[in-house]
């Protein structure tokens, strides 16, 4: 026996370390409720946890911001659900002042009602905004440049492909023109079918109704004679004269222009409507392009070069990922890209004459219809989006599943392995006394 190394009580003490460790560690699993606590519970587990939790965190992030989206799409849906009534209640007034029961001046009251109803759409298109950003200024649209001034883009859609495409002027819109007519001093003429009484002061009252008519009207005192220009240009612009005026007509012409891009071999369709020019060629492929008065020639042989880029959709990031996003794009609506005024603010739309009332109905069609095509566009993004927070927040559920598996302490387990360390913890303890005593048994010997 011996007193000076009590290796007995060095055992005991070593495996009641061990228990009490086991036992230290069983009681943050349960105080904390993870499993692994610190990287020398499990590193591989931990290495995975993190990475999983990682994912976890962007998944929610990214559902949120699939939400966000969908309140951008509402704010711009709302404000084009209200472009369309605004198109739907000038339409009616285009059919009301097409019905010759009235007067000029009704026409004029119409015509009064119809300019702020467009003033309004206009507004409407600047200044709807979310969280500070423009969304049907064009601020979303796709970007177009040109090599020469002259070309503004109305419209691109997202089939058009990236890259740059030549266009040649063919010809530029013109005003429908009467020049050198001699008109009276004194009796009624018409112009455009409406009735103008001359009076004591035939300038004024030509001048006056003119002006009603969107007319440009220049007197040559010196020969008793005038000029008629209309303000807008195209092919729907017409002039006519009669009553005590010698009777002539005269239509405006249609912008033209031919587009390429030197590598494909699709044939495109064009439509005109004045300045504008409607692109369509392929599966979805649009351009709608103003060629304003400031435009160069740009001859087969001097061509503009139009560049179309990816840039300009907004942006959502809708996976936890690099490039798991989605661009979302909001066309320019505003009284220029729907037709129905000209880059300078010159209203295109007149119903002060039956003609005139007659053709803008065509036009406010043409405008309700591509209205129409957007709110589909950005409603079918609506839609996406809706799958896009359920896909996201499953994915998010399955993956918290799993980092629960790894990371999460089960309690029932747990306590089972408590109760075990515990009750070896108070047997080492008492293993520990009694082999401390056991150096008192020498005592024995030495008091024999």
């Amino acid at each position: 026996m011996r007193i000076n190394h009590n290796v007995t009580a060095q055992l005991a003490n070593i495996n009641l370390k061990k228990t009490n460790k086991r036992l230290t560690s069983s009681l943050e699993s349960l105080s904390s409720g993870y499993k692994i606590n610190s990287a020398a519970d499990d590193s591989a587990g931990l290495a995975i946890s993190n990475k999983m939790r990682t994912q976890i965190r962007a998944l929610e992030q990214s559902s949120r911001n699939a939400e966000d989206g969908t309140s951008i799409i509402q704010t711009a849906e709302g404000a084009l659900s209200e472009v369309t009534a605004i198109l739907q209640r000038v339409r009616e007034l285009s059919v009301q002042s097409a019905n010759d029961t009235n007067t000029l001046d009704d026409r004029e009251a119409m015509q009064v009602e119809l300019d702020k109803m467009l003033k309004e759409l206009d507004r409407i298109g600047s200044q709807t905004e979310f969280n500070g950003n423009g969304l049907l200024d064009g601020s979303f649209s796709r970007v177009v440049t040109y090599s020469k001034i002259g070309l503004d883009t109305l419209y691109v859609s997202d089939a058009v492909p990236a890259g740059e495409y030549t266009v040649t002027i063919n010809q530029k819109a013109t005003p429908a023109v009467i020049s050198n007519i001699a008109y009276p001093t004194s009796g009624t003429i018409q112009i455009n079918n409406v009735s103008i009484e001359l009076g004591d002061n035939p300038e004024a009252a030509i001048q006056k109704a003119c002006d009603r008519m969107e007319i440009d009207v220049k007197f040559n005192t010196t020969n008793g004679t005038m000029d008629l220009t209309t303000r807008a240009t195209g092919s729907a612009q017409r002039l006519t004269t009669g009553g005590k005026l010698p009777k002539q007509s005269a239509n405006g012409q249609d912008a033209d222009i031919t587009l390429g891009n030197g590598t494909t071999s699709w044939e495109p369709a064009y439509s005109s409507d004045g300045k504008n020019i409607t692109i369509k060629a392929g599966d979805g492929f649009e351009m709608r392009i103003a060629i304003e008065d400031t435009a160069s020639n740009a001859a087969a042989d001097n061509p503009v070069t139009v560049k179309v880029y990816d840039d300009g959709p907004m942006i959502l990031q809708i996976g936890a990922n690099e490039h798991q996003n989605v661009g979302v794009t909001f066309p320019e609506i505003s009284c220029q890209t729907l037709g129905l005024k000209d880059e300078k603010g010159i209203s295109l739309v007149n119903i002060c004459s039956q003609g005139a009332a007659t053709s803008a109905i065509q036009r406010f069609d043409d405008a309700i219809r591509t209205v129409s095509e957007a709110r589909s566009d950005i409603g079918a993004h609506q839609n996406r989006l809706d799958s896009t927070i359920e896909s996201l927040d499953t994915t998010s559920e399955n993956l918290t599943g799993a980092l629960s598996r790894i990371m999460d302490t089960d309690m029932a387990a747990a306590m089972t392995n408590y109760t075990q360390e515990s009750v070896l913890v108070q047997a080492s303890t008492a293993i520990l006394s009694q082999a401390n005593n056991r150096p008192q048994q020498i005592l024995s010997l030495l008091q024999s």
